[in-house]
């Protein structure tokens, strides 16, 4: 059995190989692999920090079978990291959160709304992750995520790029879905992005990208072009 500093040794070196099957496999070996990955996952500004949440997900799901209880601890302790009474500030939550649902959206399909639900605090810093984890959800479960699409069109108007980017990317994959006053405000809305010059850096495909706002919004706005 590894010693916590051996298994987070370990666990770093497969996350800077994007080496999930390894991983996956220590997770099998021990449960506390879960928490290690979670506070490796709390620095957003690194590969190994993105990776980390990803792996999460590899990890849920094969917890979300075998073990399911400790799963759902580790959600509950998540979701408290994000209030006010916790006394800390839960920076990757969200993103993690999102990465667990994926593994099976129906049975954890409780969890949707709560992770909403954080949208709504006062502390805005939350709002690009609950917005990432909304995408990565719908990427599995589309039909899940439907019941929040003001939100979605709430983060086009959001004071940081990168709420406004992973909006646009959620509105794409929702647009055949949206509500028909949905579809009009978010029509207006796209278009008027479309000179937005911010640019953000967001982990896909393994690896930092760059994106503009302004030539995502007029990407998507084609694609609503194309509705009937």
């Amino acid at each position: 059995m590894l010693t916590q500093l051996e298994m987070k040794q370990t666990l770093l070196v497969a996350l800077e190989a994007n080496d999930f099957e390894t991983v996956r496999t220590l997770a099998l070996q021990s449960r506390k692999v879960l928490s290690v990955l979670v506070r490796l996952a709390y620095d957003k500004t690194s590969l190994t920090g993105w990776r980390a949440i990803k792996a999460i997900g590899h990890v849920a799901s094969l917890y979300v079978r075998n073990n399911y209880d400790f799963l759902r601890d580790t959600i509950r302790k998540l979701l408290w990291s994000l209030s006010d009474e916790s006394g800390g500030i839960g920076w990757s939550a969200p993103e993690i959160l999102g990465e667990i649902v994926c593994a099976d959206p129906k049975k954890l399909a409780d969890i949707i709304p709560l992770i909403a639900e954080v949208y709504s605090v006062e502390e805005k810093v939350f709002r690009p992750g609950v917005l990432y984890a909304l995408k990565r959800i719908g990427e599995t479960c589309p039909e899940s995520i439907e019941p929040f699409q003001e939100i979605v069109l709430s983060g086009l108007s959001e004071k940081d790029p990168l709420a406004r980017v992973y909006a646009l990317e959620l509105l794409a994959m929702l647009r055949n879905k949206l509500d028909s006053a949905v579809l009009g405000k978010a029509r207006q809305q796209v278009a008027g992005l479309g000179q937005d010059r911010a640019e953000v850096w967001i982990y896909k495909d393994d690896g930092f990208v760059g994106l503009e706002v302004g030539e995502l919004a007029s990407s998507v706005i084609k694609q609503f072009d194309n509705i009937v």
